[in-house]
């Protein structure tokens, strides 16, 4: 049987479950509610089917934006450009993470530099959506309304603040007093089996199932950091479920957290890892750490250059480095530094390296810490700069710091056991018949 899988949206966590789903071979039909274009091959989205939008396409970079007559673009140091009419902006072109100056969106603004409209563009560089934007109470400019359009018969207007949806063509008019209904009616019209659901969220995809469920019929997985209160919408399901029927948790922490204040529920509550989400790590040097930053602040790394001599640390950046950098370099021969490093180059670093060091303070470079967890690396955090815990084993001051380290480049013996506490820390290593066992077909 297959069960229909309702997602708010296809990012990362949600790519990370399907792949689980696909690898353990669970028959599941993937619905995603929130529209950011043309979805992945195989994924289904109301809007976009209703729309009419098709792929094939290039992506639109900067440069190949439309714009008014007696208009230009321009791309300065900011991370966005700009399009000027007699030297005055009159738009920011906003970029896809991680990507170099494709297009995600383009928002307008009036004279005064309030924000008008946005135009949404896809990876197919097709314009998608315009949300509109007005003032709220506060002041503060707030989403009105968004219109999703395509070739296909349907415009579909989605008004934020009543959370209503219409749906247009020439001879038609549909109304939905929610963006739930409005995916019910999609499920029910497309003949979408909804006898078992799964979700990954407490938003949309609960409210959805909701409608379509007479019983509960719901498998929840948490994939969500709880750091207070078991969630509202959780504890309504933990006490009387509408929906539910299995809460799978990424953490056994975090199982045993709701289990505890919850002793009585109905709702079966388990535990699963994604599965196949670890690369193999070959063909690294053992005794090789990398870091990237975009910072000259590294506290733990002078003891470790000190403590380890047989280490390579190598650190890099995107932008030029510091004085101070260029200075702790010179002080230690076995600190390689890479300014102005490229993506390719740092993908080149992260193949070589054992080990990848989350100790610089400031923000996270190319989502850099969970690359490395994925790609099989030894990933060891200093806790005052820690970015991404869950990703990391995280060592409370530079003593504990130098002697995971030392471990982890002696051998592979070392090696080994520090990589396998950083990928069952978080619960034991699933396999495809555990996910077949919590989700027969």
């Amino acid at each position: 049987m297959t069960m229909l899988a309702l997602f708010d949206d296809y990012e990362h966590r949600t790519r990370l479950l399907a792949r689980s789903l696909r690898i353990a071979g669970v028959p599941h039909t993937p619905v995603v509610i929130r529209c950011t274009g043309l979805p992945p091959e195989g994924v289904r989205s109301p809007i976009a089917e209703y729309t009419g939008l098709r792929g094939g396409g290039e992506p639109l970079f900067f440069d190949e934006v439309p714009v008014p007559p007696w208009c230009e673009i321009r791309q300065g140091r900011e991370p966005f450009g700009e399009i000027l009419r007699d030297g005055a902006r009159i738009a920011r072109i906003r970029y896809e993470p991680n990507s170099y100056r494709r297009v995600e969106r383009v928002e307008w603004v009036l004279p005064d530099g309030t924000l008008s409209h946005a135009e949404h563009y896809d990876r197919s560089g097709s314009r998608y959506a315009v949300t509109h934007y007005a003032p709220g109470r506060d002041g503060r400019v707030i989403a009105q309304q968004t219109v999703y359009s395509g070739p296909g018969p349907w415009r579909i207007d989605v008004d934020h603040g009543a959370k209503t949806v219409i749906m247009r063509s020439r001879t038609e008019l549909r109304a939905f007093p929610s963006v739930s209904a409005f995916v019910a009616h999609f499920v029910t019209e497309q003949g979408i089996d909804a006898e078992r659901i799964l979700i990954n969220s407490l938003s949309y995809p609960l409210f959805t199932s909701w409608l379509l469920a007479d019983e509960p019929n719901t498998t929840l997985f948490w994939q969500e950091p709880m750091p207070g209160e078991v969630p509202g919408n959780m504890v309504a399901e933990l006490e009387r479920p509408r929906a539910l029927t299995r809460i799978v948790f990424g953490e056994e922490r975090l199982r045993r957290k709701v289990a505890a204040r919850h002793p009585g529920t109905p709702v079966a509550l388990d535990t699963l890892s994604p599965l196949d989400q670890f690369a193999e790590h070959r063909g690294y040097e053992a005794r090789r750490v990398f870091t990237l930053t975009n910072s000259d602040e590294l506290p733990a790394l002078p003891e470790l250059l000190e403590a380890l001599p047989g280490v390579r640390f190598v650190v890099a950046a995107l932008t030029l480095m510091s004085e101070r950098l260029h200075e702790l370099g010179r002080r230690h021969a076995n600190l390689t530094l890479i300014p102005t490093a490229s993506r390719r180059r740092i993908r080149e670093e992260l193949d070589r390296a054992s080990v990848y060091l989350d100790v610089n303070a400031g923000s996270q470079v190319l989502d850099a810490v969970p690359a490395a967890y994925h790609l099989g690396l030894v990933v060891l955090a200093h806790a005052p700069v820690a970015k991404s815990p869950a990703h990391a084993l995280v060592c409370a001051g530079p003593g504990e710091l130098r002697e995971r380290l030392a471990t982890a480049t002696a051998g592979p013996e070392g090696r080994a056991a520090e990589l396998a506490e950083l990928q069952a820390q978080a619960c034991p290593l699933s396999t495809p018949a555990d996910y077949r066992r919590l989700l027969p077909g």
